[in-house]
């Protein structure tokens, strides 16, 4: 990746499911260092939209720029920049929790230095140091969302995608996870993710953009995502204030 470029540029994506417009000429970009929040009710298109950027959905149209690579055109690129954490990780039952995490070095075709030491060192921030010969299929809900993580994380990428990544954790993890999180962020990374829990996002992001229905995306930033921040919510409040509040002008 180019110096100077943003980690995440998106331009004009539109994406329907039949007759359902769900996102709509949707614009914004995300830099090195920046955690944006994803927030609107169920159903809103919050999960459509990670989706389109982290390559699993297609969008009907529109630009999406990776670390300067389109993932449709250079998936093996973009997910080597990219971290995904699903709303609904995906883990082969087959394999043991080490033998998954090796997989996903592999396919990544990230030979990073000391990757030994660095599954050792997530698999202890989560909880999970020991259950490295633990079949993926015999985990709790929680541990498997756990080993999604270590596994969007491990490549070190510039890139994290994180869709309800906090789902099911406890507490001392998600804490942990939020640490961790800033750390890669002072390090360069860029953060974009959803969860249901508000003041979790309002903890982590530095500005916001709600989707609603109708394909409607508001960037919120500045002032008015402070003002978000000190009052969470799926953003009816936020957006009932701009009679009564001059917006921000700065664009996401």
């Amino acid at each position: 990746m180019r110096p100077g470029l943003p980690v995440l540029t998106v331009e004009g994506l539109s994406k329907r499911y039949r007759r359902r417009v769900i996102l709509h000429g949707v614009s914004f970009s995300v830099g090195a260092g920046e955690a944006v929040a994803i927030i609107g009710p169920n159903g809103a298109g919050k999960s459509t939209l990670l989706g389109c950027i982290s390559g699993e959905r297609l969008p009907d149209s529109g630009e999406i720029r990776v670390c300067g690579t389109n993932p449709f055109s250079d998936l093996g690129a973009a997910a080597r920049c990219t971290g995904v954490v699903a709303e609904q990780p995906f883990l082969y039952g087959e394999l043991t929790v080490g033998e998954m995490l090796e997989f996903i070095v592999e396919v990544r075709r990230r030979h990073l230095p000391h990757v030994a030491q660095e599954v050792i060192r997530l698999l202890r921030l989560l909880g999970l140091e020991g259950a490295e010969g633990a079949l993926c299929r015999e985990l709790s809900q929680g541990m498997g969302r756990k080993v999604a993580i270590i596994a969007g994380l491990l490549h070190r990428p510039s890139l994290i995608v994180m869709d309800e990544a906090f789902n099911g954790l406890d507490l001392p993890s998600a804490d942990r996870l939020v640490e961790e999180l800033a750390e890669r962020r002072r390090n360069g990374a860029a953060v974009l993710m959803s969860s249901h829990d508000l003041h979790l996002l309002a903890r982590i992001c530095g500005r916001g953009l709600l989707v609603a229905g109708g394909a409607e995306v508001t960037p919120l930033s500045g002032a008015e995502w402070e003002r978000w921040r000190s009052a969470p919510s799926l953003g009816l409040n936020v957006a009932g204030a701009r009679g009564s509040h001059q917006p921000d002008q700065q664009n996401s």
